[in-house]
Order: C-alpha cells, then structure tokens, then sequence
C-alpha cells in the first residue's frame, strides 16, 4: 500500500502542474491576484517587499486559512509538508519546533507582517487562529528583513480587519481528549475604522505519556483609513503555553537496535517536576502615509517578549555496556527576552531616460535584551528505558547555581531596493543592506563583559522575463547573514567573529494558466564563514566552515475539473559539509533527505455539500545530525479527510497518519529523537453568521 501511494505521488509531481497562482494581468501590472485552493490575494510577496509574486527570481509557495482548516494542521510544521523542499521537524510534542523547520536543509526563519520576531513562534507552535496566509521563500532573504536564517522566511501574514461584520466559532474535538475552541469576529467601528478579534484556547492531552497541552492564543487587529491618503494597522497578540519539557527517546530502540522497540507515548523525564511554561505578547503597528507623486512613507514598530521558565531533564549516551539503561542530565531555568524594532520605508517611483525605477529605501533599529538563568540538578539518575523507574516522584531535585547570563544586541541597517522594468517582458529587481552590530554578552554581576561590534553588507540580484504569457524564466543571486552563533564572540586573538553568511543561486522557470500552475528550479544555497573549532585552541572558534546543498524542486497545482484540486511537490537535494575543523568536512548534512515527495488532492462532489481530500508526504532517509552515522529511516505518512458546508455551519474531519506509520524525527542533538504523531482523529465544528 505504500509503495503504491509512493508511485501516486511520483507520477503527480511529474505530470501535475497546478492551479493558477497569479490570474492573468498585463505584463506592466505592479500587482496581480494569486490563487491558492480558490482563493484570490495580494499579489506582492508579504506586506513590504513591493514585489509582485509573480517577479520574485526566489521560489516561493503559499498556504492560506483554508489550507489549515481542511487539513487539520495543528502547528506550523503541519503546514510545511505540503512544500517538498522544507522539513517539518517535529511534531509539537517538543519544546521548541522552530528550531527544527527546515527550508532547503537550513534553518528557517519566521516573520510575521514582514517583521522578525525572537523566539515568538516557540511559545506555541499551534497558534494558527490569526493566520491569514504564510509564504514560504526559499533561501536566504535578509536585505529588506535582517539577519535571517539561511534556509528561508516562513512569512506570516495575519488576519486584517474588514469593513463588514462578520464571526465565526470552531469547537474541536479528537484524539487524545482534544478539545479546543477557536473564534474570529470582526465588525466596523466607524468610517474608515474596523476591528478584528482572533482567538483560540485549548485542552488537550498528547499521545506521550504525562504530557497534556494546556495553550491559549488571542490577537486583536485594528485599521483605521480616516482618508485615500493615510491607512494605520495595529495588530497585538499574546500567546501562552504550559505543558511538560519531552525529552525524548534514545536512538537504541527507534532509529537503532539495541533494545526492543520503545513505545511511542514512553516518557523518560521526570513527570512529577518537569515543566515548560512560556508566555509573549507582541504589539506591531505601521502606517502607510501617500505623499505627492505617488511616493508613501511607512513607519513601523514591534515590541515583543518572550518569557520562559522550565525544568528539563535531557537524554545522554547509554550507561556502560547496557543499552537499555541511559544517563541523563537535568537543570532548571528561565528565559526572559524584549525586543524591539523600528523601520523606516520610503517607496515611490524615479525615471531615468526610458526606464521607470520603484525604489524602496528604508532604516531599521533593533534593540535587544535577554537574560538566561540556569541551575544544573545535581541528582538526576539513569534509567532504564524497558522498566522506566522516575527518581523524583518521593525525592526533590537538587541543584547548583551555574549561570545568570545577558544577551544584548543593538543593531543599526540602511537598505534599498529597485525595481526596474527593463522591457513589457523583462523585470530587473537589485537590493543592498548594511547593518551595523554592537553584541554584548556576560554574566550578570560583571564576571564577564564580552562587547564586539561587527559590520556586513549582503545584496540581492533577480530578473524575470516572460516568454508568453503563460510561461516566465527568473535567476537570481540572494545573500544573507546571521548573528545568532556569533554576537559578542571573541576568537582565540580577541577578534571579534564576524556575521555567519549564506548565499543562493538559483533558476527556474513558472508556468500559468487559468487552471494550471508550476514551477521547476534547480538552486545552490550555502552557508559561509560559519562557525567552526579553531584548530590551533578548540575552546575558541573561527569563522572557517562552510556548508552547502544542491537541488532540484518541481511543485504544482492542477484544477482538471471545477470541483477537483490535485497538487504535488518534488524535491531532490544533496547537502553536505564543504569546510569544519571539527572533523566532518564532506559528511552528510543533518536532517536533510535526499528526495521528498508530497501530493494532495480535494473532491467536491457534485451536487452534494460534501468535500473529499486526501494527502501523501514521503520522505527518504537522512543523517541525524550534522556528519552523524546514525540515519533517521525514511517514512510515508497519509491522510484524508471530508468536509460539510451546511449553511451557516461547517464540520470538517481528519484522519492523519492513516497507516499508523511509526517514524521519528530529529531532537537537534546526537542523543535522542522525537516520535512523530501516531494516527490521529480529530473532527472540527464551525458556526459563521
């Protein structure tokens, strides 16, 4: 049966394009509808770019609301399956997922309302409810956003409030006592003024032992036009989530032999102590101000926290000769972070002789503060995974003092951008940043003091040219940077560690019409003077390693039929590491397979308020971690689902998981793995009016 859904999934990628992504427009159009499962937006890559989807020399792919709701996402990963190049780490089980969606084999970034976050989406991965739409730009993109990580932006585009009145409500249900209520509703206030309420609060239990997933999520979101001239957005939201920190399970029993077969649900942490809790709230506002001759001035500003306590118990290496038995560690702690960033676009139009410039000039401020406290436990045991045994259950932790440590950034940038229609057929898109780093990191108390100011400049080169006006080329070169390994660092000669820096080229081409959409790119993505041991005094570092992936991807949507959707991906990348001075220079990068696979497709039946859908996601083979031995086996994982629209209600079921496949997914270190979510039920009840 597998196999069979494998070849399904094969032949789709290979001989589906897809649906229409951008509607027909004329070639010197500045924005042009897309649409995504039926559903038409904007047409510019999310909400400061400027740049027509359609002109982005980048791969991109777009997931809207409906998206979420007909396939029963339940985190942002979810979403990613159906994007054949992006690893969707692992399931919401574990601590922090964002630290394991990959794009292209790199991390990932997400930006919401086209303005970084730290740390934001690692409160709770499931807060979809204020999702309007998320773009996924393939490779590195840090001109007009900042230091960003190499693999890509997942775009996060909210809800925006609307003139009319409207709400919806959800209750859902399933597996796993899943419970959780969902709400949207929107009203005019006054002319020009509109107000939008999201939400959402749930009470579940998980397929792991011990673990329930208690969350809530609630964004308000304000508009207000009082002329043509003059619009003003302000979007607050607060996220929460309490559960228990997984750690996992050990490689012996799930990616390698040694023991028999773990279970799935098995918990080897300390129930009666072990805790993760976190809170954020984040206040984002921008005004777009129309001055004379068509040039607008945008000024936007952020402020978010990210707030954490935690006691973790961590999986080590086995404990002697038995593999059943494992070492584990422990501490306790808690992250408080605040952030602030300030941006200041210019955007208007320039002409020079025959050609017409839409430039784009802006200023950036980040402002930065964390403080990270840590107690290592003192009196955590091994223990064995066929007969687990928890030592706290009548015993309290002990622990030591180990550190209270700040983490301070302030961060100047000036970049451009410009557009230039060369030709009715031919696009020319070239950008610049340079940014300016004052890092600081130590111990609260003066014991240490590091301080570095660093300095880089990353561009931009892209050009799209149609050949019909169903059929267009694009190439582009993006650069991009990232400060997260190396702030305030110092190498072995007290030289500050420069920036990490990554770069792609790639080319593709796109095919459109009125039912269908494709795209097929081959890309290079590397990532340069990245962090690795010096070879002189390994307790240092040096900015010498160097990883790099190639690749091909092919993704598409087809509409054969007014009530049918078919879509399908293909991936083939190889990855791995070109330069390290730790001993795995030309292995294998981490968590990177080889060849992905995806395909959906949805039936409305004819005649009936009844929807079908199914879906397939195949993933082959990779290592677990950078230059690791261990492989993580390939999966197959398959759903379906039905839908009924019934006036004013709708019910939406999900089957994930369909086979039950057991599979695992990488924790981020050598020692342990997550399971993925074994085969889930869940049905979701909405009312509108």
């Amino acid at each position: 049966m597998k196999t069979s859904i494998v070849a399904l999934a094969a032949l789709l990628a290979a001989t589906t394009p897809a649906r229409a992504e951008e509607s027909a427009a004329p070639e010197n159009t500045d924005s042009r509808d897309i649409i995504v499962t039926g559903t038409k937006l904007s047409g510019d890559f999310g909400t400061k770019s400027g740049i027509p989807i359609a002109r982005l020399s980048q791969s991109i792919q777009i997931v809207t609301a409906e998206d979420i709701i007909e396939r029963g996402a339940r985190s942002v990963g979810d979403l990613l399956r159906t994007v054949p190049s992006a690893n969707p780490g692992f399931s919401r089980v574990g601590p922090y997922q964002s630290f394991s969606l990959k794009v292209r084999g790199f991390l990932a970034d997400q930006m919401r309302n086209g303005i970084r976050q730290r740390y934001y989406e690692d409160v709770d991965a499931s807060a979809l409810s204020n999702i309007e739409r998320v773009e996924v730009l393939k490779g590195p993109s840090g001109v007009l956003y900042g230091q960003s990580a190499v693999g890509g932006i997942v775009s996060i585009v909210t809800r925006q409030p609307e003139d009319r009145q409207f709400g919806s409500f959800a209750l859902t249900a399933g597996q796993f006592d899943q419970k959780m209520l969902t709400f949207d509703m929107n009203t005019g206030l006054a002319p020009g003024l509109a107000l939008r309420v999201t939400g959402e609060v749930e009470r579940s239990g998980t397929f792991v032992d011990f673990q329930d997933l208690n969350r809530k999520n609630i964004a308000l979101n304000l508009r207000y036009a009082p002329s043509d001239d003059v619009t003003a957005h302000f979007v607050a939201e607060y996220v929460e989530r309490d559960t228990r920190r997984n750690p996992g399970l050990p490689l012996a029993g799930t990616v390698k032999q040694g023991v028999p077969a773990l279970r799935r649900g098995l918990y080897l942490g300390e129930p009666a102590v072990d805790t993760l809790t976190a809170d954020a709230p984040l206040v984002q506002t921008w005004v777009d101000v129309r001055l004379a001759d068509g040039w607008t001035v945008t000024p936007r500003l952020q402020y978010q926290e990210f707030n954490s306590a935690f006691l973790q118990i961590r999986l080590r290496a086995p404990d002697g000769a038995n593999p059943a038995l494992i070492n584990r560690n422990g501490r306790r702690g808690r992250e408080d972070d605040r952030y602030t960033i300030a941006q200041l676009d210019l955007a208007g139009r320039v002409v020079t002789g025959p050609l017409t410039h839409k430039l784009l000039l802006g200023y950036e401020y980040d402002h930065e503060r964390s403080r990270f406290t840590q107690f290592n436990l003192t009196n955590v045991s091994p223990i064995n995974v066929l007969a687990p045994v928890y030592g706290f259950n009548g015993t309290a932790p002990t622990s030591t003092f180990a550190f209270d440590g700040f983490y301070n950034i302030d961060g100047h940038a000036l970049y451009a951008q410009d557009q230039i229609d060369l030709t009715p057929r031919w696009n020319l898109v070239g950008a610049v940043r340079h940014s300016w780093i004052d890092a600081r990191d130590g111990d609260y108390g003066g014991a240490t003091n590091n301080r570095a100011k660093t300095s880089t400049t990353i561009w931009q080169l892209g050009s799209t040219y149609s050949l019909t006006g169903a059929v267009s080329l694009y190439a582009g070169y993006n650069t991009g940077f990232d400060v997260e390994n190396t702030a305030g660092a110092r190498t072995r000669t007290g030289t500050p560690l420069q920036p990490e820096r990554s770069n792609q080229a790639e080319a593709g081409l796109r095919y459109r019409t009125g039912t269908l959409r494709a795209s097929f790119s081959v890309f290079q993505i590397k990532r340069v003077n990245a962090v690795t041991a010096d070879p002189v005094d390994p307790d240092f570092s040096v900015n010498a390693g160097e990883q790099r992936v190639r690749g091909i991807e092919l993704e598409g949507e087809w509409q054969p039929l007014e009530w049918w959707d078919l879509s399908a991906g293909y991936a083939l990348m190889d990855g791995k590491v070109t330069r390290s001075n730790d001993g795995i220079a030309g292995k294998r990068i981490g968590d990177l397979p080889r060849h992905s696979l995806t395909a959906r497709t949805s039936v409305a039946v004819p005649g009936t308020p009844l929807t079908v859908r199914g879906g397939v996601n195949h993933v082959t083979s990779r290592a677990l971690v950078d230059g690791s031995d261990t492989t993580l086996p390939a999966y197959t994982l398959a759903d379906i689902g039905v839908g009924l629209a019934l006036k004013l209600f709708r019910i939406d079921g999900t089957l994930s998981n369909l086979f039950d496949e057991r599979y695992f997914t990488a924790s981020g270190n050598g020692f342990a793995v997550y399971p993925g979510d074994p085969r889930t039920f869940s049905v979701r009840v909405s009312a509108g009016f």
